[in-house]
């Protein structure tokens, strides 16, 4: 595929490295550098690229002619990615969305900075905001509406007309029911099922299988 752009990874993590090799393989962007903050640089070189200060990338690469890949995790539920999309933003770069090919894509409307990643279906009438992470085999149901800074892990499904707002998280195999609205900094852990909606900061864990005793007795004969 012809390499008609250039962008710069923020982001040096085994995450970084795959999401390099996605991007150059079906799309038309080439990476030509990775950067983090000036206090986590240890080498000069990542992944075979120039590694760059975040706080001096402008001089290096010019605002008009690259553009930045965010690769950053939940960490401290997606705080340090949202930190980053206005630190890129504030130095006028574009964010640019990578979406795996085989992603079912009928949204509406997608904002920047977002990474979507194999066997996704976003269906009628969805609404993505700003650098949210959607793993592989996520369902988004139609009509959904996602805010900016989440992140769906394997397998996670939202049923129709759900509003996820903000910085939230959803594990593996975690399920929405329709309809349903997630509040601004929710954690919903793996193969969670939300009947009902969150408040924010809430924390939902499903009940837990429990391995009890196999006592051997004639009282239980």
């Amino acid at each position: 595929m012809m390499k008609d752009r250039k962008c710069i990874i923020f982001g040096i993590t085994s995450f970084a490295k795959m999401i390099r090799y996605y991007v150059e393989k079906y799309s038309d962007l080439e990476v030509v550098a990775y950067t983090v903050d000036r206090r986590y640089k240890e080498c000069d070189m990542f992944d075979g690229l120039p590694l760059i200060e975040f706080e001096e990338i402008e001089k290096k690469y010019c605002v008009e002619e690259y553009s930045f890949i965010l690769a950053l995790g939940y960490k401290h539920m997606n705080e340090i990615r949202k930190q980053k999309y206005h630190a890129v933003k504030a130095k006028g770069y574009k964010l640019e969305n990578f979406i795996y090919p085989n992603t079912s894509q009928n949204y509406f409307e997608i904002g920047e900075g977002n990474i979507i990643l194999e066997n996704v279906t976003l269906a009628y009438g969805v609404k993505i905001g700003n650098a949210n992470i959607i793993w592989n085999g996520c369902q988004i149901s139609h009509e959904s509406v996602i805010g900016d800074f989440n992140f769906f892990s394997v397998s996670s499904l939202i049923a129709g007309k759900t509003v996820v707002k903000n910085s939230c998280f959803l594990g593996v195999n975690s399920a929405v029911r329709g309809a349903r609205t997630l509040e601004d900094y929710t954690l919903v852990g793996a193969g969670c099922y939300m009947n009902d909606g969150s408040k924010p900061y809430g924390v939902y864990v499903p009940v837990r299988s429990l391995c009890l005793e196999n006592k051997k007795s004639t009282d239980m004969l």
